[in-house]
């Protein structure tokens, strides 16, 4: 599914070169880890949904990542708890993500939530990492995470994802690696998604 030679995507500057890379080399990679996903998130009673990204609002500049989400909405997913696989130009990652979009409205309520599964958060493998914005490619360790809520909750563009990064040239890109270790993620975070929903 994934490869190495996927970062080479974002070797093309221009906006419409890359999109076109997107659209047929990322875009349907997407789509198959989406088929092995979905069955797997649908056993929690609820009928989920992939969104892969479409990027319809650039005009100029290329797209830095791009990204699948995956909620229990049809219609979309940035307003709510959701999980995202996505690609930058030097890693894979796979979120459960907690966006800007549910603010201010959910604020209070998230933010609750999110301390709530604190200990299970730090269950998680040493591996996994912390983003505060799911449009900078930087992470953080998890022992941000306390942080990162009181962030999530005083800064308007802030944001709490959890979950890994796979770095281009590592190891797991010499076999199937990959996605065992997506979904692996996805099972390790599904507990904590259940908390917070």
């Amino acid at each position: 599914m994934f490869r190495n030679s996927d970062f080479d995507i974002f070797e093309d500057k221009t906006l419409n070169g890359r999109m076109e890379k997107i659209r047929t080399i990322i875009d349907p990679k997407f789509e198959e880890f989406a088929s092995i996903a979905l069955p797997i998130l649908n056993t929690n009673g609820q009928e989920w949904y992939a969104h892969v990204a479409k990027h319809l609002r650039r005009t100029t500049y290329a797209p830095d990542n791009t990204w699948v989400a995956f909620a229990p909405n049809k219609r979309g997913y940035k307003m709510l708890p959701h999980f995202e696989l996505g690609i930058w130009e030097d890693n894979v990652y796979f979120y459960l993500a907690v966006e800007e979009n549910m603010k201010p409205d959910q604020t209070n309520v998230i933010t609750q939530k999110l301390r709530e599964v604190s200990p299970l958060v730090r269950e998680l493998p040493d591996s996994y990492r912390l983003s505060q914005d799911h449009m900078v490619n930087k992470t953080y360790s998890l022992l941000q995470y306390d942080d990162s809520i009181e962030r999530y909750e005083s800064v308007k563009h802030s944001e709490v994802l959890i979950g890994v990064e796979i770095k281009r040239g590592d190891k797991l890109w010499d076999g199937d690696g990959i996605v065992d270790t997506l979904v692996l993620a996805m099972k390790n975070l599904l507990p904590i998604y259940e908390k917070i929903k």
